[in-house]
């Protein structure tokens, strides 16, 4: 991604590195002919050489720039949190390629950071990020991506199970506007759906598995533990499991709300809190 500016620093992969700079000179030599045949047809007209390339120089210089700062984020992240151990599998060629033409259009600098989340998080596991999950994300408009956000702010989610949805039986049916006082109107989720971010299903039933009540979970960017009020039983708890309206991400949506910083929507926290206390019993930690 970052071409011509660093060369490959790991001696192991020397070879990589001269298989890049072979193809770089064969690109070299095959767009200096293409420039010489240009040329030929601008004839006299200097003007329009100058033009063009000005043109195509700063469409190139702005690109690097853009793939550089996205690396560069992505590094950062990777110090931060750098991965136990080397992944066993190399990134797919046509995934990178896909994702460096999609990063050297990306200025603007909250989607240069979601890139990078996305590549260091495709660094430790390969596979992690489908292409699908970066062309949605590269064709989200300002007002979607803050759509998405609020959505992911209510969402419920468990590490271990990789579990993530919104509940929405405190407030009622969604395709009724239920969710209207928290910004998610009907009309908003069928914005998010027509984006790819969550199913179609607005009224998707979803059995909650019994670890769930076990472990730490988190209401948007919030965590609790669940405890149970004097006088339940432990079987009544593990053997009869709740069943939640709930609406669904989808895959791409998953990966996305895996890269945001999440924050918390206060109306939808205590009403949540508040029906889990009154209709399961159960009483909510921080």
């Amino acid at each position: 991604m970052v071409a011509g500016a660093v060369d490959v620093p790991v001696a192991y992969l020397e070879s990589k590195s001269q298989q890049i700079r072979t193809e770089a000179q064969a690109l070299s030599f095959v767009t200096k002919k293409a420039a010489e045949a240009a040329a030929q047809k601008f004839e006299a007209d200097e003007q329009l050489v100058e033009r063009t390339v000005n043109h195509f120089g700063q469409k190139l210089f702005k690109e690097q720039i853009n793939r550089e700062k996205i690396i560069a984020k992505a590094v950062e992240e990777l110090k931060n949190d750098p991965p136990a151990q080397d992944s066993e599998s190399e990134i797919d060629e046509d995934w990178l390629s896909m994702f460096s033409r999609i990063a050297e259009q990306k200025s603007n600098a909250d989607v240069q950071l979601f890139l990078a989340k996305i590549l260091a998080g495709e660094i430790r596991k390969p596979g992690s990020y489908s292409p699908q999950t970066i062309h949605i994300l590269s064709t989200l408009s300002q007002n979607v991506a803050q759509l998405f956000q609020k959505f992911c702010d209510v969402s419920l989610s468990e590490s271990s199970t990789k579990l993530a949805f919104v509940i929405t039986d405190p407030f009622g049916s969604a395709g009724s506007n239920s969710l209207a006082p928290l910004g998610l109107s009907y009309l908003h989720l069928t914005t998010l759906q027509d984006a790819g971010l969550i199913q179609h299903d607005l009224n998707a039933w979803r059995d909650i598995p019994a670890v769930f009540y076990a472990i730490p979970f988190s209401i948007g960017g919030k965590n609790y533990q669940m405890g149970i009020v004097d006088g339940t039983k432990d079987e009544d708890l593990y053997d009869n499991p709740r069943r939640v309206t709930a609406i669904n991400f989808t895959e791409p949506g998953k990966q996305l709300r895996s890269v945001l910083h999440l924050g918390t929507n206060g109306i939808y926290e205590m009403k949540m809190l508040d029906w889990l206390r009154t209709q399961y019993s159960f009483l909510i930690v921080p």
